[in-house]
């Protein structure tokens, strides 16, 4: 993860943040499941004690919870790719998700994890077979771009430009201020 320098938060910030989150997910994972017809039930806080919340029993709590990460992965994806349609660099949307370089995030660069979040693991029989892309339409030429991450450069990666597309050579002018700089 980012560390909360980086990210311009302080601990108790990130935190609360998270906090907020799991309450959130939790009130999702009660709402899908109450729509779906599964029961809520009165459970003790925690074992032995006298308060009570309403609840899902256990395993439907697994359930609905799965749901509930399933569908935010989906959601996560299509803000990666409206980000991707905006300009933004898999650097940024790496940094945006959190994600730091090495061996739990399938990555040695912010760039590299956020690539593989979005697109997939690169160890699957499909990838190795296919190769892994992720689509999104460039609003500058309109076309849909077959995006493979950070290979080899702009040209090679970003398939489907038009050969005259200004985001692109705007892409590859950032690419080569940052190989001249050593990065």
């Amino acid at each position: 993860m980012t560390s909360p320098e980086e990210s311009g938060t302080s601990p108790r910030d990130t935190h609360a943040g998270l906090l907020a989150a799991s309450v959130a997910a939790r009130r999702a994972a009660i709402d899908l499941a109450r729509r779906e017809g599964t029961p809520v039930t009165a459970r003790p806080a925690f074992p032995g004690s006298e308060i009570v919340s309403s609840d899902l029993r256990p395993l439907d709590g697994v359930r609905a919870a799965r749901r509930i990460e399933v569908g935010a992965r989906y959601e996560a994806r299509e803000y990666i790719r409206q980000s991707r349609e905006d300009g933004a660099s898999w650097d940024e949307i790496g940094h945006a998700l959190g994600m730091s370089p090495g061996p739990g995030q399938a990555g040695p660069t912010v760039s590299e994890a956020a690539y593989t979040y979005a697109a997939g693991s690169p160890d699957t029989d499909l990838a190795r077979r296919y190769g892994r892309s992720f689509g999104w339409v460039c609003f500058t030429c309109h076309q849909v771009i077959d995006d493979r991450g950070v290979q080899t450069g702009p040209t090679d990666d970003e398939h489907g430009h038009t050969e005259n597309c200004g985001r692109l050579a705007q892409t590859i002018a950032a690419r080569e201020r940052q190989w001249e700089a050593g990065q």
